[in-house]
């Protein structure tokens, strides 16, 4: 079993044995990926950022004002003692019904003319019909009426890039709205009046007609009474009745009478005459009055005593008790008319006592014509009443109209735009910016094909980490124009860069096995680094004392030859054909002492004087010669050349460009290289750039490279 083998075979069992001990995803681990994949999870975050910075300078902001009605019908102030006073009822088709009149195009009109009358137009004019017109097409526009739930409440959203538009259009299209109904109500009232009137003045003319062809035709017939007789002694005795009857009455409406004097000579107004208290029409506007009352305690609470609305609720309750105490002088002096009747009707009747007896002829004959006339006259009485009751009703119904819903909430007006919503955008982008960061983190890795830590190479290629040589741009802070690395290595010998290549020294001479005299330094690919690691690891060694050979197996690049200036009249080629002893081939360089076997020119394509008994014969010679011989071979993947030098050396040292080549190319490179026999002690990462956080993991040098910078000189 190869050195390789065992090598697979024991990462295989510590693979396992950490897969059942570790449960969850190793923490360092993860912050080494993140930190190597930092500069994308920048720009993917910034990049989102970006777009909703994009997204908000872009949007137009919007500002959402509300204004809420409550829709309570309220009885009517003035009614007749036989109507129903209690709260009409309202259902839920009655407030959809009030939500359409709310959003439709007439109350969004009425809202206009009350914008035009409280604020001047964009170029300081008055508001002209036309821009009156699309000033209502604008609130209608902008404003939607919904109701609140299943509640009587009825919302007036209005939403503009106008924040005081906003709040003035759903408050001007409420109050438009309640214009509207209190309007509506006047007008029925006017329309009512004015018929009631209208016939009031024809029922008042007939009444009087009637009742004076009842007085005329006592008059003419020497009537007393409506109680004709042809006995007169029956009809003395009825007058008296009828005059003991009408004394009575008479002095029950004069203790009335004097009673509500009384009652207004102790200031008490007349509120409590027991008249006035039966009247429905005051029993009406005590409803009213209280009602009013009510509303001003409340608003007298809340505001000052020259609020508009406070002072318009105070002359509403004024004009209440007004009509009040005008109806209370009206029953007034209907009990001093009834006094005054009573009187009348007792003075006739002592008339008309003392004509009975020479007028009982005469009465009986007239009687049943007065009886007509008087239930004419009655019943004319009675239609001008109830007409003169309506229209008193109609007169306080036109003065005292309200609204079938009032104000829950006035929009006020908005502080900060509701779209676009800038704290939850910022929040949502900022979400966004971490998870497009991690997703490209994550992506990132997923598709990273390079070798690119030593966990890659132990793990993954199962192959012996053998170091890394870094870029030597990333070990030295100067900007300025640097040496070759095969000559910096000479001058800088205790730089960082240097010492890679001895810690990479170091792992081939103490890996396990015997000492190895043949070195073959591989890869899988071109520009990999192969000939820059093989010329810098030959220089160092032999600049330490070792007696060193550099051979260049790269017959067709010929790259150690080209880097190294190598001139010699003969070269690798004439001493594997055995043309020429290797003394006359090698090249020596004066500063190191290292011997160089290269190539002056690509052999003919007819031939390859590189076959395996002539590797393996040359091989063999220099490991008696030399302490370490280093071989430049071609790269694997594409030259079998490279496979004959690596199957023939101690020891193989394969190595791949950081992050560039990927994981397959390295694999098919190592199944090529244990068919051949080849012996590969380890692999090693080149052109690392140290600068990036952990470039080779956290089991390498370059983790820790801030610790160590004392150490160097660069």
């Amino acid at each position: 079993m190869t050195e390789q083998t065992e090598f697979r075979d024991d990462a295989d069992s510590v693979g396992a044995a950490e897969a059942k001990t570790q449960l969850l995803p190793d923490p360092g681990l993860i912050w080494q990926v993140f930190r190597r994949n930092f500069g994308r999870f920048i720009v993917a975050g910034l990049i989102v950022l970006l777009l909703a910075a994009a997204y908000l300078a872009l949007q137009q902001p919007l500002y959402r004002a509300e204004a809420s009605l409550l829709i309570d019908p309220v009885s009517e102030p003035v009614k007749s003692p036989s109507a129903n006073i209690g709260k009409p009822f309202v259902d839920a088709d009655q407030v959809d019904t009030e939500i359409r009149l709310l959003a439709s195009t007439l109350v969004a009109e009425r809202a206009a003319q009350l914008y035009a009358e409280r604020f001047a137009s964009p170029d300081g004019d008055r508001f002209s019909p036309i821009e009156v017109r699309a000033l209502a097409k604008r609130i209608r526009a902008s404003t939607r009426v919904s109701r609140s739930g299943q509640t009587r409440v009825i919302d007036i959203t209005a939403v503009s890039d106008d924040r005081n538009f906003a709040a003035t259009a759903a408050n001007l299209l409420a109050e438009a709205y309640l214009n509207a109904q209190v309007e509506a109500k006047t007008s029925v009232n006017d329309s009512t009046k004015n018929f009631v009137n209208a016939r009031l003045q024809e029922l008042e003319g007939n009444a009087l007609r009637t009742q004076a062809a009842v007085d005329n035709f006592r008059a003419a017939n020497g009537l007393a009474s409506a109680n004709g007789s042809t006995n007169a002694e029956q009809e003395v005795s009825n007058l008296n009745q009828q005059l003991a009857s009408a004394r009575a009455d008479l002095a029950e409406k004069q203790g009335r009478y004097n009673a509500a004097r009384e009652q207004l000579l102790r200031g008490g107004g007349g509120a409590d005459v027991g008249a006035a208290l039966g009247s429905g029409t005051i029993a009406s506007l005590r409803q009213q009055e209280a009602r009013a009352s009510a509303d001003y305690a409340v608003l007298a609470s809340r505001l000052g005593p020259l609020h508009p609305e406070r002072q318009q609720k105070e002359r509403e309750l004024e004009d209440v008790r007004q009509r009040i105490q005008e109806e209370i002088n009206r029953v007034l002096s209907s009990l001093q008319a009834d006094v005054q009747t009573a009187q009348s009707r007792v003075a006739s009747l002592s008339g008309s006592r003392g004509n009975a007896a020479g007028s009982l002829a005469q009465n009986a004959r007239a009687q049943t014509r007065l009886s007509e006339l008087e239930a004419r006259a009655q019943a004319a009485a009675t239609v001008y009443q109830a007409f003169l009751q309506r229209s008193q009703e109609a007169g306080a119904l036109r003065d005292s109209a309200m609204p079938d819903a009032r104000f829950a909430q006035r929009a006020d007006v908005p502080a900060q735009p509701f779209s676009p919503n800038y704290p939850l955008t910022i929040l949502f982008a900022g979400v966004g910016a971490m998870l497009a960061g991690m997703l490209t983190v994550v992506v990132s890795e997923y598709l990273r094909r390079g070798v690119q830590t030593k966990r890659d190479i132990e793990r993954r290629l199962r192959l012996r980490y053998a170091g890394a040589v870094p870029s030597l741009r990333s070990t030295v802070k100067s900007r300025k124009l640097l040496q070759p690395p095969h000559i910096y290595v000479l001058e800088h010998p205790f730089s960082l860069f240097s010492e890679a290549f001895r810690s990479i020294r170091t792992f081939l001479t103490l890996s396990p096995g015997a000492r190895p005299r043949v070195i073959a330094i591989t890869s899988a690919l071109p520009r990999e680094g192969k000939t820059t690691t093989s010329v810098c690891l030959a220089q160092t060694t032999a600049a330490e004392g070792a007696r060193t050979i550099l051979v260049d197996g790269d017959l067709r690049r010929r790259g150690a030859s080209a880097l190294l200036g190598y001139e010699s009249e003969f070269d690798i080629i004439d001493y594997l054909e055995r043309r020429q002893p290797l003394s006359a081939c090698l090249m020596r360089d004066e500063v190191t002492g290292l011997h160089i076997l290269g190539v002056n020119r690509s052999p003919d394509a007819a031939r390859n004087p590189m076959t395996i008994e002539r590797v393996k014969e040359v091989l063999d010679e220099l490991r008696d010669l030399y302490d370490v011989a280093i071989v430049d071979t071609a790269p694997i993947l594409g030259v079998a050349e490279g496979r004959i030098l690596a199957m023939a050396a101690d020891r193989v040292l394969l190595i791949t460009h950081w992050r560039r080549t990927s994981v397959r190319a390295v694999e098919a490179t190592i199944d090529m290289l244990l068919d051949a026999g080849a012996k590969i002690t380890g692999m090693a990462l080149t052109q690392v750039d140290i600068r990036k956080y952990a470039s080779t993991g956290d089991g390498d040098v370059y983790a820790y490279t801030k610790k160590f910078r004392g150490y160097y000189t660069n």
